[in-house]
């Protein structure tokens, strides 16, 4: 986990904001911070970061200069460095996943991409080409945010870190889902590099679009042996789990009594667990996390709703756009696990989207079931009159779920013909995909700024490409089927010897606050999202946060 920025700006012009912006993602890289300037033919690039060690202990200088012409801010890591690092040609500098990248670079160009097992974020400067390539790993576990100013380019982990004026923006999916998840954010002039893409940039600014060059892309095989395919998954999840849990720093795990964190921790065997918990309101995931982790001490994390009312403007600052209360889980889960010493977590995020886990896509699974059922042909003016005459209309409907106030279908249409790249398959695995871009995207930015914002980093084997492609194989039948949600993984979770108690569970739900915190209507999310609009308008969305930006000319127009 680190902080990175950067600065593209003509020749003449001096960034002089690289201090400031690595101060404000200081949180995100605790042990080490610096920032410099390196001079191409065409544009001077000025990098900042602050450094979380992670991998190689020594108080390694940044951002990273090597002596093969590549200059580096890295934000991430690359779980198969090591064995990357035996193809590549040395003398090594240091022992790190950060010098791998600078030679991957130098032996593979931007095909390195495809050899990363990893998450990142990343701009790399190469003296030799007069190259800046700016890049972000598949799933999007770590954020790439840029603006423009004339002539300038900038980038940074956080919105927060950019020499900008942070004011509210029109966001089509924050409008339909009550949080923005695209390339377009609720600030304006404030846009992300989409996961799985890249700029490439050889002689200036002027052509900056976006090299899309990884993407989910379902491939369902419906003769698929499921004996077979449940071997094969299972050998992804135990390597990528592995993977994860190699680390010279202290490392806990989540555990939520659900099937995805007990089917990490069934490999892992952490014996640093963590669990959020509401004894007091009647919520108990303690139980089910025990049956994940039989034996071993698990910590509980519990607040109230008072205390989340008095965290609420910190959790605003660090989310920078508006998310949903699981942030509030994460916040003070993260919270503890820091003050323990721990310093990576792992979990269990990313399982449902892939693997069908959600109750919406029982409800799409049995919805289509009906409209196609022949037995019901005769009876289909009723159907119509009852759920609309289309199944294209019911998975409308489906999308249009969080805020409810969209009465033009426009804006539902638009995200899913963007987030289910025209997939014209069957609903689930369509509502899968729309996921993936979408609600995902916002459960990884929680994810991600809740542990950052204590200087820890946060995993999960869900997201390791190989598995993340192996799903896209599989038929929605081995995902949702009469008897289960994600029968596959719960069949994985048998092998692994997880319990069956757990492997049994319908009922559980996500890290969430108690229902009872609303209004009194069970998952009444509305009370949170009127709370969080309002902290994030009045600690976040105003025009002096960045206080002290660069005072070049050619970015004076967008600095408070």
């Amino acid at each position: 986990m680190c902080g990175i920025f950067a600065a593209i700006t003509p020749k003449e012009v001096k960034c002089t904001f690289a201090p400031r912006a690595v101060e404000l993602l200081k949180h995100r890289g605790p042990n080490m911070q610096g920032s410099g300037t390196v001079r191409l033919a065409w544009a001077n690039v000025t990098l900042g970061m602050s450094r979380l060690r992670i991998v190689d202990q020594r108080e390694l200088f940044v951002p990273y200069v090597f002596k093969n012409g590549v200059s580096l801010a890295f934000n991430g890591e690359i779980y198969n460095w090591q064995s990357l690092r035996r193809e590549l040609p040395g003398p090594w500098e240091t022992n790190c996943d950060a010098e791998v990248v600078a030679k991957a670079w130098r032996s593979w160009g931007p095909g390195c991409l495809e050899r990363f097992n990893g998450m990142w974020g990343l701009v790399l400067v190469d003296t030799l080409t007069n190259e800046v390539f700016i890049t972000r790993d598949r799933a999007g576990e770590k954020p790439v945010y840029w603006t423009r100013a004339g002539d300038c380019l900038y980038i940074a982990s956080e919105p927060k870190a950019l020499p900008v004026a942070l004011t509210e923006g029109a966001c089509v999916e924050y409008d339909v889902l009550e949080f923005d998840c695209g390339e377009t954010t609720t600030f304006e002039n404030v846009y992300t590099l989409a996961p799985g893409s890249y700029f490439h940039l050889k002689s200036g600014i002027d052509d900056l679009l976006p090299t899309r060059w990884w993407e989910l892309q379902p491939t369902p095989e419906d003769n698929i042996n499921i004996d077979k395919a449940t071997e094969e998954l299972k050998e992804l999840l135990i390597d990528a789990i592995h993977l994860r849990c190699s680390t010279e720093v202290p490392l806990a795990a989540q555990v939520s009594g659900g099937l995805d964190s007990a089917i990490v921790q069934a490999v892992c065997q952490s014996s640093n667990l963590y669990c959020v918990t509401f004894p007091a309101d009647g919520v108990d995931n303690l139980s089910g996390a025990s049956a994940a982790a039989p034996g071993k001490e698990i910590v509980p994390v519990s607040f109230t709703r008072e205390d989340l009312l008095e965290e609420l403007p910190k959790i605003a600052y660090h989310l920078d756009t508006p998310a949903t209360w699981t942030a509030v889980c994460q916040w003070f889960m993260s919270k503890k696990i820091a003050a323990d010493g721990n310093v990576v977590v792992l979990c269990g995020e990313g399982a449902d989207e892939l693997f069908g886990g959600y109750s919406r896509y029982r409800v799409l699974y049995w919805l289509e079931r009906m409209l196609t059922d022949e037995n019901l042909a005769a009876y289909q003016p009723l159907i119509e009159r009852t759920f609309g005459n289309s199944i294209e209309g019911l998975f409308l409907k489906m999308i249009d779920r969080r805020r409810g106030q969209i009465t033009d279908s426009v804006p539902v249409q638009i995200l899913v013909e963007t987030y289910t790249r025209n997939y014209t398959g069957d609903l689930v695995t369509r509502m899968g995909l729309f996921d993936f871009y979408t609600t995902m995207q916002v459960l990884l930015r929680m994810s991600d700024r809740m542990t950052a914002a204590f200087g820890r980093e946060n995993r999960s084997p869900f997201f390791d490409y190989r598995v993340m492609e192996f799903s896209a194989t599989l038929p929605s039948k081995v995902k949702v089927n009469e008897q289960h949600s994600k029968d596959i993984l719960r069949r994985v979770a048998r092998e692994l010897g997880v319990s069956s108690y757990i492997v049994g569970e319908k009922t559980k739900r996500g890290f969430s606050v108690p229902s009872s915190w609303g209004n009194g209507r069970t998952w009444d999310r509305k009370w949170f999202v009127h709370e969080m609009e309002a902290t994030w308008r009045k600690h976040v969305c105003r025009p002096a946060l960045c206080k002290g930006a660069c005072k070049n000319a050619s970015c004076a127009s967008i600095i408070a």
